[in-house]
């Protein structure tokens, strides 16, 4: 016989509910996984709801105009970091008021970490020592910015880099191939993106494109995007752009226009972002043949 439980609501309900455990359970992980707002107000209602949906509230953070989503003292209080924070599996810091000090005692704690958007300006490695032992799956970053000048194979081979499969190279000053040649030995990069206006794809196209599709060994997707207009969490693209000639046939490379945050936050949530679109875009093109959309 399935475990029951006697929930009395608010004073102005006149009527009990009695329901089996397991479907009160499921009732408040569905209304929590609706939006972390709703997890929010459900975790003040009793300790043990708190307890059930914790991993819920703590599953993705995201660190803007420094306002942590997460609710409680966060980043105040290391104690409370710790014991919280093992449950993080996305965390993205925007350049709005992130400290290093607060983005490293972050990263300390949420060891379990697999997606990861470090989007901060005038943030080197040396800064943020944990990050370095991280091991995410996908990584959006300011590269060079991060380590101080061209990506290099001795950078690729840090731990942080040991599981990931996915780096997008967010506003990349200086796009060439010396710039980043190191990401041929990231070990299992499948899916690299990076930040270019659409009027340049030509010319630093010509020196990127070809190199990192001929060196990167397990590459399937690569992707060449630009900021849109945030307006919903839609996807544009583009198509037929003036390509290097080397590079106008291959299947892999992907034009995307796209609202980044949104993108991100889909891709936390499992939703259809940038990288599931572009996986889906070229599966069609290897299967048809077709160099189109």
């Amino acid at each position: 016989m399935a475990n029951r439980r006697r929930l009395k609501g608010p004073a102005e309900l006149t009527t009990a509910v009695d329901l089996p455990l397991e479907l009160i359970r499921e009732i408040f992980t569905i209304s929590a996984r609706s939006s972390l707002k709703q997890a929010s107000i459900l975790a003040r209602i009793s300790s043990s709801i708190y307890d059930l949906i914790k991993p819920i509230l703590f599953h993705t953070s995201i660190y803007w105009d420094d306002e942590p989503s997460w609710p409680g003292p966060f980043a105040s209080d290391s104690e409370w970091l710790k014991l919280n924070g093992r449950h993080a599996r996305n965390i993205l810091f925007s350049d709005n008021g992130a400290s290093k000090l607060t983005v490293s005692m972050i990263l300390s704690s949420c060891r379990n970490v697999t997606n990861l958007a470090i989007w901060l300006d005038n943030v080197a490695h040396d800064d943020l020592p944990p990050l370095l032992t991280l091991r995410p799956h996908r990584l959006s970053i300011y590269l060079n910015d991060f380590f101080k000048g061209p990506f290099q194979e001795n950078h690729a081979k840090l731990p942080m880099f040991n599981n990931l499969t996915h780096l997008d190279l967010v506003s990349q000053e200086t796009l060439n191939w010396d710039s980043i040649q190191g990401v041929q030995y990231i070990p299992k990069l499948t899916h690299l993106s990076l930040s270019i206006p659409m009027d340049e794809v030509p010319a630093s196209g010509s020196s990127v494109l070809p190199n990192a599709l001929q060196y990167c060994g397990h590459l399937s997707v690569l992707i060449l995007w630009e900021e849109m207009e945030s307006s919903n969490s839609t996807i544009g693209f583009v198509n037929e752009m003036p390509f290097h000639q080397d590079i106008s046939d291959d299947p892999r490379v992907v034009l995307i226009l796209c609202a980044s945050f949104e993108q991100w936050e889909l891709g936390s949530q499992g939703g259809r972002d940038m990288w599931a679109v572009a996986d889906e875009i070229v599966a069609r093109r290897i299967s048809t043949g077709a160099r189109e959309l």
